[in-house]
C-alpha cells in the first residue's frame, strides 16, 4: 500500500476510536447527569415557588392596607354619624358602614386563604430542600464511582491522541490538509473501505478502473461520487 494512503487510513481509523469513545464517555456520565438534571429541575421549581410566595404576601399586604384604610373609613363614618341630622343621613352612613365592614370581612378572608398557600408553599419547599439534598449526597457518591472509570478513558484517549500527533507529524502537510479538507463534510468517513466494488462511504459502486487503481492501492484514489478516499481493508489495515 502506498506509504501516504496507509498513512490516511491509520489517521482516520485514530479519529474513528476518538468518536467512539464520545458516547462511552456519554454513557458512564448518564447516571451523573440525570441526577445533576433532576437538581438543575428542582432548583428552578425552588425559584418558582419563592416568586409566588413573594407573591402571595404582596397579595396579602395589599389586602391588610385596604382593612387599614377601610378601618380609618369606619372611624370617619362615626365620627359623621354623631353630627347626622337626617334619617336619610344617617341611612346612607349605615349603608356606607356595612360595606366598609364587608369588606373588612372578605378582606381578612382574602389574608388567612393568602396566608395558607404560603405555609403550603414553604412546606413544598422545604421538602423539595430535602431531595436536593438527598439528590446531592448520590452525586457525590457516583462520582466517586464514575471517576476511575473516566480515569481508564482519558488514559485512552490521551494514548490514541498521542499516536495521531505523532502520526501527523510524520506526514507530508499537503497529504494531511487534503485530509482535513474532506473530514469538514465527511467527518470520520472521509477515508472509506471498499467492498464489493462500492464506497462505503457513499455506497456507489465504483467503475472498473477506479476499483482497479484502488486494489493496486499504488496511489491515493478518491471517489468518483463522493471524493472520499478509497482503500482496500485487509489484515494490515485492520
Amino acid at each position: 500500500m502506498n506509504k501516504y494512503l496507509k498513512q490516511l487510513v491509520e489517521l482516520s481509523k485514530y479519529d474513528k476510536k476518538l468518536a467512539e469513545l464520545v458516547p462511552l464517555e456519554e454513557n458512564i456520565k448518564k447516571p451523573l447527569t440525570k441526577l445533576e438534571t433532576k437538581v438543575k429541575n428542582l432548583m428552578t421549581k425552588l425559584e418558582k415557588l419563592e416568586e409566588e410566595i413573594k407573591n402571595l404576601i404582596l397579595k396579602k399586604s395589599k389586602n391588610e392596607l385596604l382593612i387599614s384604610e377601610l378601618k380609618e373609613k369606619l372611624a370617619q363614618i362615626a365620627e359623621k354619624s354623631a353630627k347626622v341630622k337626617t334619617a336619610k343621613e344617617a341611612k346612607a352612613l349605615t349603608l356606607e358602614e356595612e360595606l366598609a365592614k364587608e369588606q373588612i370581612e372578605s378582606a381578612n378572608e382574602e389574608i388567612e386563604k393568602f396566608e395558607k398557600m404560603v405555609e403550603l408553599k414553604k412546606e413544598e419547599k422545604e421538602e423539595i430542600k430535602k431531595e436536593i439534598e438527598q439528590l446531592e449526597a448520590e452525586i457525590i457518591i457516583i462520582q466517586t464511582e464514575i471517576q476511575s472509570k473516566l480515569d481508564v478513558l482519558e488514559a485512552q484517549k490521551k494514548a490514541i491522541f498521542e499516536s495521531r500527533d505523532k502520526l501527523i507529524k510524520e506526514m507530508d502537510q499537503n497529504i494531511y490538509k487534503f485530509y482535513e479538507k474532506i473530514k469538514k463534510w465527511a467527518g470520520n468517513t472521509a477515508v472509506s473501505p471498499v467492498k464489493k466494488q462500492a464506497c462505503m462511504g457513499c455506497y456507489m459502486k465504483i467503475n472498473d478502473k477506479t476499483y482497479a487503481d484502488v486494489i493496486k492501492a499504488e496511489e491515493i484514489v478518491t471517489c468518483p461520487h463522493c471524493g472520499r478516499v478509497l482503500y482496500i481493508e485487509n489484515e494490515e489495515t485492520e
